[in-house]
C-alpha cells in the first residue's frame, strides 16, 4: 500500500488510468490517433494533476492535513524540475508532431482546460467555485482522452458510439462522486467545493446509485436491440467498472482503511485496457 501511495502522489496512477480510457476509445471509434499522442496525452495528465497537486500543497502547506501534501512540498524541487523537462518535451510534441485536426481539438480543450485552473486557483471569490468541481473534471478528463480517438476515428458514427460515451460518462460521475464522499470532511476543511458538500451526503450516494443502475439499463438495452455485438462487449467492460465500484460505495468500513477505496476508484479505470481485446 506505501507503494501505491507513492504512485498515487506522484499522480502515475491517474496517467495510467487516461492511458487506458483513451484505449478503450481507440478501439471503439477503430482510430488510430498514432504514437505522438499516447505520449502527448501521458505527459499533458502527468502535468496537470502534478501541478494541480503542487498548488494545493502549497495553498495549504499550513494546514497539514494530507500526507500527499506533505510528500508534494517534501519533493517539490525535483517535481518542478521534472515538470519544466516534461513540459518542454510536451509542447514541442504537440506542436511540431502532432496531427493537425487533433492539433486544433487540444488547443480549444488546453484553453477551457486553463480557464478551469484559474477559476480553482486564482479567482478565489468567483461564484463559479460554488459549482463542484468534480463536474469539470468528467467534462474535461473525458474530452481529453477521447478526443485523439474520435478525431482520427475511421468508423462511421453510430447511436452505440453515444450510448459507449455516455456510459463511459457515468462510471467517471461514480468515480468522481465515490471519492468525493470518502474525503468529505477533508473538502470541508481545506474549504473545497466538492460535489459531496454541494449535495450533500445522501444525494450524491443516491447520483452514484443512479449513475450505476442507468449504466447496467443500458448495457441491457444493447443487448436486446442489437445482441452480442461489439459494442455491447464495450457495454460490458464499462458495467463491470460500475459493478466493481458499487462495493465501494456500499461497503465504506471495508474500503476506508489503508485508502483502500482510493486505489479500488483509480484501478477500476484501468479496465479499459480490456478493450485491446476486442475485435
Amino acid at each position: 500500500m506505501k507503494l501505491y501511495r507513492q504512485i498515487h502522489y506522484l499522480s502515475l496512477d491517474i496517467v495510467l488510468g487516461a492511458l487506458a480510457t483513451s484505449c478503450l476509445a481507440t478501439r471503439l471509434f477503430q482510430a488510430s490517433p498514432g504514437w505522438v499522442w499516447w505520449v502527448t496525452l501521458a505527459l499533458t495528465v502527468w502535468l496537470l494533476y502534478t501541478g494541480d497537486h503542487l498548488l494545493d500543497a502549497w495553498k495549504h502547506r499550513k494546514l497539514g492535513l494530507r500526507e500527499m501534501h506533505a510528500f508534494i512540498l517534501r519533493n517539490r524541487k525535483v517535481l518542478i524540475w521534472s515538470m519544466g523537462v516534461a513540459c518542454v518535451a510536451d509542447v514541442m510534441l504537440i506542436i511540431n508532431s502532432l496531427e493537425r485536426p487533433v492539433l486544433k481539438v487540444a488547443l480549444a480543450l488546453g484553453g477551457a482546460v486553463l480557464l478551469f485552473y484559474a477559476v480553482r486557483h486564482l479567482l478565489t471569490r468567483n461564484r463559479f467555485l460554488f459549482i463542484p468541481g468534480e463536474l469539470f473534471v468528467l467534462v474535461l478528463y473525458l474530452a481529453g482522452t477521447w478526443m485523439g480517438p474520435f478525431v482520427t476515428r475511421s468508423a462511421e458514427l453510430l447511436p452505440s458510439h453515444g450510448m459507449i460515451a455516455v456510459m463511459m460518462g457515468l462510471v467517471l460521475l461514480m468515480n468522481l462522486g465515490i471519492i468525493s464522499l470518502y474525503d468529505m470532511h477533508l473538502d470541508s476543511r481545506l474549504g473545497v467545493s466538492s460535489l459531496a458538500r454541494t449535495l450533500g451526503q445522501h444525494p450524491t450516494r443516491n447520483m452514484i446509485l443512479g449513475a450505476a443502475a442507468t449504466a447496467i439499463l443500458l448495457t441491457v438495452f444493447q443487448f436486446l436491440v442489437y445482441g452480442i455485438d461489439r459494442y455491447f462487449q464495450f457495454a460490458l467492460v464499462l458495467t463491470g467498472m460500475a459493478l466493481v465500484l458499487l462495493p465501494v460505495l456500499l461497503m465504506p468500513s471495508r474500503f476506508r482503511n489503508l485508502d483502500a477505496y482510493r486505489l479500488t476508484a483509480d484501478g477500476v479505470l484501468f479496465m479499459g485496457f480490456l478493450s485491446l481485446l476486442i475485435k
